[in-house]
């Protein structure tokens, strides 16, 4: 095998080391979603996804990108006085926790005008407490990351995520508390993660307010805040303007079925985690660009297969048994023609991923806040233009266009930053017989599920066929795109 194919072996490898814990604690909190949707009615489940992704807004508020200063002055103040750093960042996000938790508590009955839930001050206020509680792990969490304890790192947000699953077995299951007992989950869970890590916490702080350094500190970590907030508008911006121009019940078959993207998601993810530190140890190698080309083709290949083995699995995966019913109520169903369209909108996402590796060999990442936020801003003006008219359906096409849209931008950068010669021809072609394929599938009858299980066998069967008749993959690379797919050693 070349060396070329070794080393893409060598990144499948990262992906199993880097990526299993993240795998795991998607998927337990991916559970969550089929299981509200059995206890929970669908407008109080649209209200729950609408409330999370508010949250996700207000966390960035709250870490005002400190976190990122965190990280570049904990190296210079390393063996000066690193408790200094961890000291002022804390102790900002700390006031501002307590600051805004008071507002948020004090204005609670305004708020909850808003959402048509039972016992919705009690809930406003208990929310308050989430955002708070993410804070304030914020600056430990990113301690254990920057001293190499990713062993820790990764095991205590797994245990964090595994007792919020059975928390919510409890409070949602059996107790039946309903959007409370979702709320209170999540606030014990973190309640948990937060009591671990006080003894790291108390033994690094430093009980002297350093403002010089604090507007060091601020001046590198406040101009991250418009990327990060582009990157939440690009992930959850949907929902509220759902909620907003439709009803909680369309935002809950929304939120269901793009949940049900998450194979991909996962992928992408994965890939992310191992992608950087792979192409910073192979950007000086003479053969660099030829073998990002050929990454790039494969994680093509790999993307639509997994594109279209999920949408044919679909039909059966929601009929599964599962706590309450089935895998997913019967009454969300009726979204699940989104989620190819989600699928390919995380697709794009990685073909960003792979496109950004340039930017930063090149040390030019100024670039990349610019594609992130042109799809940010175009993600909220499709919204609003198509939800009204398309419901579910304008969000789900609105998430793929801007995600489209940051790749193409990034792609039309990265043609004078770092230009690598990538099989287009191969990648366009894996991607228009996906493409095919699905539409085959769309007109199959649905009525035997025994019957329509073999078709899509031999069609996927069919896929392969053609991506190696075409000699867009070829034998040598079957073995790595095996190695790929399964997160194996």
């Amino acid at each position: 095998m070349s060396s070329g194919s070794s080393r893409i072996r060598q990144l499948s490898k990262e992906i199993l080391i880097y990526g299993i814990s993240n795998v795991l604690g998607r998927f337990l909190t991916f559970l969550l979603t089929p299981l509200y949707t059995n206890y929970l009615t669908s407008n109080e489940l649209g209200e729950i996804i609408n409330i999370f992704s508010i949250i996700a807004f207000i966390n960035i508020a709250y870490s005002y990108g400190i976190d990122s200063a965190y990280f570049r002055y904990y190296e210079v103040y390393k063996t000066e006085n690193p408790k200094q750093v961890f000291s002022n960042a804390y102790f900002s996000i700390l006031l501002l926790c307590l600051v805004n938790t008071i507002i948020l508590e004090l204005f609670a009955p305004q708020i909850s005008s808003i959402i048509s839930l039972e016992n919705s001050v009690t809930l406003i206020r208990l929310i308050a407490l989430i955002p708070a509680m993410d804070a304030l792990v914020l600056i430990p969490f990113s301690y254990l990351r920057i001293t190499n304890q990713a062993m820790k790192f990764s095991m205590l947000r797994f245990l964090a995520i595994v007792i919020n699953v059975l928390l919510n077995i409890v409070f949602v299951v059996f107790l039946r508390y309903g959007p409370l007992g979702i709320i209170i989950s999540q606030i014990l869970s973190s309640a948990v993660a937060l009591i671990i890590l006080l003894p790291l916490i108390i033994r690094n702080l430093h009980f002297h307010y350093d403002f010089a350094l604090i507007k060091k500190m601020l001046k590198f970590g406040l101009p991250t805040v418009p990327a990060s907030l582009s990157a939440i508008i690009l992930q959850v911006a949907d929902r509220p303007i759902m909620k907003l121009l439709t009803s909680s019940h369309d935002v809950a078959i929304y939120g269901v079925n793009y949940r049900l993207g998450i194979p991909m998601m996962l992928f992408v993810s994965v890939f992310e985690y191992a992608w950087k530190p792979f192409y910073l140890n192979h950007y000086k190698d003479e053969d660099a660009k030829e073998l990002f080309s050929r990454i790039f083709s494969l994680f093509t290949i790999a993307a639509m297969l997994i594109l279209l083995f999920w949408t044919f699995s679909l039909d059966f995966v929601v009929r599964l048994p599962f706590i309450g019913g089935k895998l997913v109520n019967p009454s969300y169903w009726i979204g699940l023609d989104i989620v190819p369209i989600i699928l390919l909108g995380y697709f794009f996402y990685g073909v960003f991923v792979n496109l950004t590796a340039g930017f930063l060999i090149e040390k030019k990442t100024q670039y990349l806040p610019i594609a992130v936020g042109a799809a940010a801003i175009a993600n909220i003006g499709i919204n609003f233009l198509l939800i009204p008219k398309f419901s579910y359906w304008g969000g789900a096409w609105a998430t793929f266009i801007a995600y489209l849209i940051e790749a193409v931008i990034i792609y039309l950068f990265s043609r004078k930053i770092y230009p690598i010669k990538y099989d287009w021809a191969s990648v366009i072609k894996t991607i228009a017989i996906s493409g095919i394929f699905i539409l085959i599938n769309i007109f199959l009858p649905k009525s035997n599920l025994i019957v329509l299980f073999f078709e899509r066998i031999i069609l996927l069967i069919a896929f392969l066929s053609s991506l190696y008749f075409l000699k867009i993959i070829k034998y040598s690379d079957l073995k790595v795109l095996q190695s790929f797919l399964k997160f194996r050693k």
